[in-house]
């Protein structure tokens, strides 16, 4: 399973259901059993599951990328998931592949605002720590 899109087909396609409380998922089993590695996925992709749940304002959710196909990092740098201040509000195409990152923190940021490619504006990008939440994003 690839996507937060793959994890949702998959648990319609066992039965089991899965919805927001706040900032925790309920995860219901259907007739069968949740495999476990399922459930690592959904720990995996809390975040982004919960963005999609509960449709924050998140403009978009983008799915995140195999970063070793993708991105090599240079000697000092630290991996995409990890913070780095020099990346901070990068957005870059590499590969073929639509990289950006936490205007915060710099690592990768799947939660993109105001963004709208076919006008070519790349928004402003977070991670799932930094993201605005509805509360305050107001």
């Amino acid at each position: 399973m690839s996507s937060t899109r793959d994890v949702l087909r998959h648990l319609a396609a066992i039965g089991a259901t899965i919805e927001s409380a706040g900032d925790r998922l309920v995860l219901r089993a259907g007739t069968k059993p949740v495999p476990a590695g399922v459930i690592r996925r959904v720990r995996e992709a809390k975040p982004e599951l919960l963005a999609v749940l509960t449709k924050k304002s998140a403009s978009v959710v983008a799915e995140v990328p195999n970063f070793a196909r993708v991105l090599m990092p240079a000697d000092g740098e630290p991996a995409a998931e990890q913070p780095w201040a020099v990346r901070r509000g990068r957005v870059q195409e590499l590969n073929g592949v639509f990289l950006h990152f936490c205007l915060e923190c710099g690592r990768f940021g799947a939660f993109g605002y105001g963004v709208r490619l076919r006008d070519r504006r790349l928004g402003r990008w977070y991670c799932g720590e930094h993201r605005p939440r509805a509360e305050n994003s107001r």
